[in-house]
């Protein structure tokens, strides 16, 4: 019994070592900082395109195409989850006359299959008096291709 224990010991630590040796000497590819930031540009004007886009949704009021731009498992933080609830919430916006917006990126970070993206905008009634400003924050998601909303969340301006 006592030798079944030692050898297992011993494995162990053999592999234990081997593991860290062979990790050690793995050698990370460095990333070249300016096709980092041309790609990001690309992407941040992917980003600016599906913006407008929600903007355009909004004004037309269509909350179809603005439940579209969130994926599947979705959430609107803290309370909304899932695309058809989502829909929903846009509805009601809508039908409160809630229906013009205007964002700007502040900043965004990420890769080509999930972004974040930092940004301040406002949310206008249809008579064009804002009803509300604050900054936010949205996961975008690669998903069939399209850059999707996977979380969102707003941040009011405080009022003074």
């Amino acid at each position: 019994m006592k030798k079944i224990k030692f050898r297992t010991s011993i494995f162990l630590a053999i592999l234990v070592v081997s593991i860290f040796i062979t990790s050690c000497n793995h050698k990370v590819p460095e990333k070249n900082p300016e096709t980092n930031q041309t790609d990001l540009a690309t992407l941040e004007k992917e980003i600016e395109v599906r913006l407008r886009e929600y903007e355009s949704y909004l004004k037309n009021g269509d909350s179809i195409a603005l439940g579209n731009m969130y994926t599947e498992d979705a959430e609107i933080i803290p309370s909304t989850i899932g695309r058809n609830n989502i829909t929903k919430a846009f509805g009601n916006m809508i039908r409160d006359s809630i229906t013009g917006s205007s964002f700007k990126t502040t900043k965004i970070w990420g890769n080509a299959q999930l972004l974040v993206e930092e940004g301040a905008g406002t949310w206008y009634h249809t008579n064009g008096t804002a009803v509300g400003s604050g900054r936010y924050l949205l996961v975008w998601k690669k998903d069939d291709g399209k850059w999707k909303i996977l979380r969102d969340t707003w941040f009011p301006d405080k009022k003074k």
